[in-house]
């Protein structure tokens, strides 16, 4: 009997994924996948050929591209000044551009270099400029949004105009400004014609509390300003200030300071004459009693009062007195005094005293029925007043009495009374002040 392989049974299983590769080959081997196994490959194809050819071109957009301007200096030196800001004009634009397949990926909107001229400009008011390009070899442009832009143009001009300074702040009071200088006197002033026309004046501030002995001469840079005739200051950033065409804000001050000191009036001396008879100078008034004097060291020191060449004459016043009194000129000094000064005179009447001697002492008010006996019959008056009106009286002017109004018989001690018709204020002292006034029964 011999040995023999089994022969092999048709249904066994042939392995897990026999039934994937019976599906897979009935999608390969259908018609469907073949039309898009084709498609696919076509397009590979095609791609590749596209790729291989630089000379093919593609748009392509940019956004927000810089735009940069020119022209801006021949547009001035023809007269011409675009009064809006260029930086906020036109800040990017949208830019499509037709580049060949092989600059896609290397070219940028800034190739490009967007732009507008300004020598463009025909004239003064509205001037609408397209947006140009520098360059364009790696593709034309295709779009470019905005396109234009408007600008409003006014003349350009320059003027001179003249360096003031203005002080500020007070001087230390040891420190007199005796001379000062800006350099330059002048400066140009250039931008549009509204806003140069009314420039009047360039403005540098000296603040005189920062000057000082210390530095007799200084030399300090001032920003300057530029104001209008009326003082308002003018700030615009069209505006251009120059000297001597270099472009400048600010000017050099040169100040000369020298000592100074407060030195007084000899009040003695402002004033001549003698008042009238009875009347006195009681004093002297002045708006201020002592000058402010700026001069050397060695001359201010030597200076201890001011006087004056022709006092206020008094002679003969009754009444006060106003008037003028002329300094005299002091010499080596660096700032002006007043060469008068306001001066009034108080004139006062004198008080005097004066004796009137045995003046009758009379008794009022006594009762009928009464009569009257006095201890003393006469007394002294001393009177103290004005001249004018102690002068004036006699002893008929004078009346000493008693009141003995309402006393009954008896010895009665009673003061001496004065009286003066229309009298003025004054001060008086009797010899006799009281008496005894004995009062008794009429027979």
């Amino acid at each position: 009997m011999m040995n023999s392989r089994p022969p092999k049974r048709n249904n066994a299983p042939r392995g897990p994924f026999r039934g994937l590769r019976d599906m897979m080959a009935r999608i390969v081997g259908s018609k469907r996948f073949l039309l898009l196994a084709s498609l696919l490959v076509a397009v590979l194809t095609w791609s590749v050929l596209v790729a291989s050819d630089t000379t093919l071109t593609r748009p392509k957009t940019f956004q927000n591209v810089s735009v940069s301007v020119i022209g801006e200096p021949t547009l001035k030196s023809r007269g011409f000044i675009v009064m809006d800001d260029l930086d906020e004009l036109v800040s990017g634009v949208r830019m499509t551009v037709e580049v060949t397949q092989a600059n896609y990926n290397r070219v940028s909107g800034t190739s490009y270099n967007p732009h507008f001229d300004l020598t463009d400009v025909t004239g003064v008011g509205e001037n609408t400029l397209e947006i140009a390009y520098s360059s364009q070899i790696y593709g034309p442009v295709i779009s470019c949004e905005p396109s234009t832009i408007t600008v409003n143009v006014e003349r350009y001009m320059t003027r001179r105009v003249p360096v003031v300074l203005e002080m500020v702040g007070f001087a230390p009071e040891d420190v007199y400004l005796d001379s000062y200088r800006t350099d330059p006197t002048m400066l140009s002033v250039s931008g549009p014609q509204s806003l140069v026309t009314s420039v009047a004046r360039a403005v540098a501030k000296l603040d005189l509390s920062t000057l000082s002995t210390d530095r007799a001469s200084d030399r300090t840079a001032l920003d300057v300003e530029l104001q209008d005739a009326s003082g308002a200051v003018i700030v615009s950033d069209k505006l251009e200030i120059t000297n001597q065409t270099v472009i400048t804000d600010s000017v050099i001050v040169d100040t000369e300071v020298v000592p100074a000191a407060m030195v007084p009036l000899e009040l003695d001396s402002l004033v001549t004459g003698e008042p009238a008879e009875g009347y006195e100078l009681a004093s002297v008034y002045v708006e201020q009693d002592a000058l402010r004097v700026a001069a050397k060291q060695e001359i201010l020191g030597s200076i201890e009062f001011i006087t004056v060449d022709q006092p206020l004459d008094i002679s003969g016043a009754t009444g006060n007195v106003s008037g003028y009194a002329r300094l005299k000129k002091l010499t080596g000094i660096e700032n002006t005094l007043p060469g008068e000064i306001a001066v009034t005179a108080e004139i006062a009447e004198k008080s005097i005293e004066r004796t009137l001697r045995a003046v009758d002492i009379d008794v009022e008010g006594v009762e009928d029925g009464l009569s009257t006996k006095l201890s003393a019959r006469q007394s002294s008056v001393q009177l103290t007043g004005a001249y004018s009106f102690i002068e004036a009286l006699t002893r008929e002017d004078v009346r000493l009495f008693v009141d003995a109004s309402g006393l009954g018989e008896g010895k009665h001690t009673l003061p001496v009374q004065i009286g003066i018709d229309n009298a003025q204020d004054f001060t008086c002292a009797l010899s006799v002040p009281e008496v005894i006034v004995t009062l008794t029964q009429t027979p």
